[in-house]
């Protein structure tokens, strides 16, 4: 829990820096990078978490 936890904080603060870096700069191409890069983050921040879920789910059945 402590792990989802601190992921959450560090998206939100990522996410945070690099939207208001991306509206101070004002250029197009920097925004279009700063989309794609978060939606690299959060796409790996949802696989990861399925996964850990499923492990969880697994170790959890097998006792």
């Amino acid at each position: 829990m402590d792990t989802v936890l601190s992921t959450i904080i560090g998206a939100v603060i990522f996410l945070a820096f690099v939207i208001g870096l991306a509206v101070s700069i004002g250029s197009l191409p920097f925004a279009i990078i700063v989309a794609f890069v978060s939606a690299m983050m959060l796409l790996d921040f949802y696989q990861t978490g399925r996964d850990a879920l499923k492990k969880r789910q697994n170790g959890n059945s097998a006792s």
